[in-house]
């Protein structure tokens, strides 16, 4: 283990909450197959309202950090945004120099996730949420052909606000179903399901859901396996799910930090372990989780 006093660089996972994440895993296992020994990256937990206050505390030796939210948005203020960033209002990475700058790694790391199990094109999609990672869906979406998206959102009026304009943007035709339906979606609806909300469905639920599309994208790994991805596997559907999101869009964050570009397949298995981990201990991401490792909850790849 690397000595504190050793430390030249500093990384960090930002957000409310943050200390679940596994980005520590993946971006740790990146320095270590890459030889960087005088990085570090944690998870840091910043209370809404200070993310100001937590930045002007950072001195010389930060690099940059990966961002969460509540604070995708709110980060632009502090860097100079990419193209994709200002498309979007969302940003997930800030480099920190003279300026510093802010970057999308979730749309790039979707398209990756999506093509290392074999998904490379889609016309339609069904989309679960309608904020600041379902707009970074879009942009993804747009990059493997889909021409038309349903969202399915709590409020009609939000999902407006957020997600026409990026939807304009990258000509994408929207329609908004209200969320009492998402059960009665039916079968074979599009060729891809995304979900971007963080809800805990049951497994009654999921297998209903899941009917909707040949292919279940579910973002989130809060809990994992979530119950979209086992529903999604149990039944022959291709499922790409929150930890493949988070290899691929850290493969780009990593290499935006270190200038160096770690390779996939370790980072994939060192995440694996860090669930497996946390399944036996009964801490965060795959508590409860007994039966089978991360990546045997998996359909073949099409």
């Amino acid at each position: 283990m690397t000595e504190p006093t050793s430390i030249q660089h500093r990384c960090a996972v930002i957000g409310h909450p943050a200390l679940h994440s596994l980005s520590p895993a993946l971006h740790t296992a990146a320095y270590e197959q890459l030889g960087l020994h005088g990085w570090q990256y944690e998870a840091i937990d910043v209370a809404p309202g200070h993310l100001d206050e937590f930045l002007a505390g950072l001195d010389g030796s930060w690099a940059g950090l990966s961002v969460t939210m509540p604070f995708k948005s709110g980060i632009i203020a502090h860097g100079e945004p990419e193209p994709l960033v200002t498309a979007l209002n969302a940003a997930n990475t800030i480099i920190f120099g003279e300026p510093n700058r802010c970057y999308n790694t979730d749309v790039p790391g979707m398209v990756d996730a999506l093509a290392h199990r074999g998904l490379t094109s889609a016309g339609s999609a069904v989309l679960l949420g309608a904020g600041a990672t379902a707009r970074s869906a879009l942009a993804a979406l747009s990059r493997i052909g889909v021409e038309h998206v349903e969202v399915v959102a709590r409020s009609a009026g939000r999902a407006h606000a957020s997600l026409d304009e990026v939807a304009s943007h990258y000509g994408i035709g929207l329609s908004l179903t209200d969320w009492e339906e998402l059960a009665g979606l039916g079968a074979d609806r599009a060729d891809l399901l995304l979900s971007s909300v963080p809800v805990d469905f049951s497994g009654e639920e999921a297998e209903r859901i899941v009917r909707a599309a040949p292919a279940v994208f579910d973002i989130v790994y809060l809990r994992y396996p979530s119950a979209l991805s086992e529903a999604a596997v149990s039944s022959g559907r291709v499922s790409v799910d929150g930890v493949d999101l988070l290899v691929f869009q850290g493969i780009e964050q990593v290499r935006l930090m270190t200038g160096r570009t770690p390779s996939q397949e370790p980072l994939l298995a060192a995440c694996a372990a860090e669930v497996a981990r946390r399944a036996r201990t009964g801490a965060g991401p795959g508590s409860g989780v007994v039966s089978a490792g991360p990546r045997d909850m998996r359909a073949p790849a099409l």
